[in-house]
């Protein structure tokens, strides 16, 4: 009888349906429902940048890219060239964008259309520019009847162009007439062909431009104007969704700056890589020229903001009366940084 019990249970169970089997895992995919293996690095956080000009003022991103600073602090950041600032907000209002590197009034007009944009740092708070001509452009007041040249209306080419003539006398309307060229590279090629005969540009473009034969005509630093001159920007409603997001890159961008003010050699090379220049001088000059204007921490400065609703956004938008400078910038990361000590012990390594 216990035989007989033994064929009739294996009988059952060879009778009864398979049970499913588990799907073939892909090489290296992590078994459902496990924790990750212990030592494992932590999964990145995909984060799009865009910068709206291969200048030194927007270095801090391409620092913290290139010194491996956005993965030391959770994020896989791809960086993008836009090559201007009404540009890079519409991509950023359209969320194809999380953060952009620009410099005022673009995004401040932006926050007056839509309420959206924001500064979140602030790294360089002065006009780092310059008026350049040709030999024959002598004076500012030389350029009367001659076409000027801007990257686009309503960027900050544009801006001080406009601040440079007025200082010289010269109504920016009536006296010269202002040419869009689409672009930094193509201001400079036009100002060497001749089809304008001034521009605005900082490093290192404006240093080419010297090289090819053009001079300053005015260092626009001296005018003594605070202007948000670059800096970060995100919309409000992804700074709700991903307040830890903001702060990882706050922190990159930080440190980023620490280390454009202190690694010289590190600096020279991410400026020499981004804007592409192949002359070592050169990209030596752009450091020096902008060294001493980064600004740790990298706060948006108050007297900036107001100083932009003056010259630029009042006269288009009169509604800008309206709005308090803080309105235009949420400084809660940067400040988050500076009194943890965060910022004092990145000094405290130089």
């Amino acid at each position: 009888m216990r035989v007989v019990g033994m064929l009739l249970v294996a009988t059952l169970l060879a009778c009864a349906p398979a049970a499913p089997r588990a799907p073939r895992a892909e090489p290296g995919a992590p078994t459902p429902g496990a924790a990750p293996a212990a030592g494992a690095p932590p999964r990145l956080e995909r984060v799009r940048i865009a910068y709206a000009t291969p200048s030194g003022a927007f270095a801090a991103p391409w620092m913290a890219k290139e010194a491996g600073l956005f993965e030391k602090y959770g994020l896989d950041a791809e960086l993008t060239y836009v090559a201007s600032g009404p540009t890079l907000l519409s991509s950023m209002l359209a969320g194809e964008l999380d953060f952009g590197e620009l410099a005022a009034p673009s995004s401040m007009n932006a926050y007056l259309e839509s309420g959206e944009v924001v500064w979140i740092t602030s790294a360089v708070n002065r006009p780092v520019l310059f008026l350049l001509a040709p030999p024959e452009i002598t004076r500012p007041e030389d350029l009367r009847g001659r076409p000027v040249g801007v990257t686009r209306l309503g960027t900050t080419t544009h801006t001080f162009m406009r601040l440079a003539l007025q200082q010289a006398g010269l109504d920016p309307e009536r006296d010269v007439q202002i040419l869009q060229t689409g672009g930094v590279p193509e201001t400079i090629a036009a100002l060497q062909a001749g089809r304008i005969y001034a521009a605005v540009s900082g490093p290192p473009s404006h240093l080419r431009a010297l090289q090819g034969g053009m001079h300053i005509l005015s260092d626009l630093a001296t005018l003594g104007i605070p202007w948000p001159f670059g800096g970060s920007i995100a919309t409000r409603s992804a700074i709700a969704a991903h307040p830890e997001r903001v702060q990882n890159y706050v922190k990159a961008y930080t440190e980023a700056l620490h280390l454009l003010r202190t690694d010289r050699e590190r600096a020279v090379e991410v400026i020499a890589s981004y804007s592409q220049i192949t002359d070592r001088a050169i990209a030596e000059q752009t450091w020096e020229i902008f060294r001493p204007y980064y600004s740790l921490p990298p706060y948006p400065d108050p007297a900036a903001m107001e100083i932009v609703v003056r010259e630029e956004l009042a006269a288009i938008n009169p509604k800008a009366w309206e709005v308090p400078p803080q309105a235009f910038y949420d400084d809660r990361f940067v400040r988050a940084l500076d009194e943890s000590g965060f910022v004092r012990a990145l000094q405290g390594r130089s």
